[in-house]
């Protein structure tokens, strides 16, 4: 049986303002009492923030966070919805 990829093609960042599943940035993901924030790196375009929790802050490239990200989310963490 084939195991079924969960892997995104469509990420927080690729919405824009008007978008069904619009979020503003930070993009916070959440499991159990552990986080992960990610933000797009302002000095270096394309780039983006990854932190978990309170530890160091890393830039990774575009292809990085989105691996990233899809790891994360084969983890278990979920993608906080912040009501504005």
């Amino acid at each position: 049986m084939a195991q079924k990829n969960k892997s995104s093609d469509v990420f927080p960042w690729n919405y824009q303002i008007g978008d069904d599943n619009y979020q503003k940035e930070p993009w916070i993901l959440n499991k159990g009492k552990e986080y992960v924030t990610i933000e797009k790196n302002k000095d270096n375009r394309g780039f983006f923030y990854v932190q978990k929790n309170k530890e160091r802050r890393l830039s990774l490239n575009p292809s990085q966070i989105k691996s990233t990200y899809n790891q994360l989310i084969e983890f278990g963490y979920k993608l906080k919805k912040i009501n504005f």
